[in-house]
């Protein structure tokens, strides 16, 4: 079997390849293994960056511009006035989106510092004594509530990616018959937060919890990839495990987030 080549795939992850090769990429990738294992190895370079920034809320232009310079960057492609400014700038850029998430976060020294130069000191208040009322009696502690999100494939093709989780989550896949793919969170991992594309879901900061997969088995391409690896993949109409799993069955695989 001929594989795809580094630029296909990078062409494939930028949107530029014709759709006349589309068609043809798609179809090699839900039969080849290897192949769609390289693409999502691409896509993480790109992908790392929103996993570890996920809980700042950074820009998404800001991400997604990093994640095509280092994807260009590793193929060796040209990239427009590349030259020592362009990466200093991207560095420049990406700081100062950090530092105004990060200033607008209550109680960040960010915030602080920049606040610092115009606050006034004001005469202290007489202290007044008062009876501390009586604490109420305390709530009955509650778990984590489930949390459940669900999308159609996007030309056929569905993604779900779990990032910044804990090494003990435990992630279940199944093939289902519903046109939907669809992910639910329970115990710890339900403080993950959840955030969708066309044809894909992300899960990020998970607890030890349990996270279950859907995939539908009518989509042509459907892959489930944990931590920057591509752990199981639609093939016909079966799923194909390709990490091991630590329990469940061929067709209902269980996998943990960590090695």
């Amino acid at each position: 079997m001929t594989h795809l080549g580094e630029g296909t795939l990078l062409e494939l992850l930028d949107g530029e390849l014709a759709p006349d090769r589309r068609g043809a990429a798609d179809r090699h990738l839900a039969a080849c293994a290897a192949c769609a294992g390289e693409l999502a190895e691409l896509r993480a370079g790109g992908e790392r960056a929103s996993a570890l920034l996920g809980l700042a809320d950074v820009p998404a232009p800001v991400l997604r511009a990093q994640a095509n310079f280092h994807r260009r960057r590793r193929a060796g492609r040209p990239l427009a006035g590349a030259g020592r400014a362009l990466p200093r700038a991207a560095a420049i850029a990406l700081t100062l989106a950090v530092a105004g998430v990060a200033a607008a976060v209550p109680g960040s020294p960010v915030r602080g510092w920049l606040g610092g130069a115009t606050v006034e000191e004001r005469p202290a208040e007489p202290v007044r004594l008062e009876r501390a009322p009586e604490a109420p009696a305390p709530a009955p502690a509650v778990g984590p509530l489930p949390k459940a999100v669900s999308i159609l494939p996007d030309a056929g093709r569905v993604r779900v990616v779990v990032s910044g989780s804990s090494p003990e989550l435990r992630v279940r896949t199944r093939l289902t018959d519903g046109p939907n793919a669809e992910v639910h969170a329970t115990g710890s991992a339900a403080s993950a937060r959840f955030r969708t594309a066309p044809g894909r879901i992300e899960v990020v900061g998970a607890g030890p919890g349990e996270v279950v997969v859907h995939l539908p088995a009518s989509a042509r391409t459907a892959f489930l990839e944990v931590n920057g690896r591509v752990y199981a993949a639609k093939e016909g109409a079966t799923l194909r495990s390709l990490q091991p799993r630590v329990d469940g069955s061929a067709a209902e695989p269980v996998f943990r987030a960590g090695p």
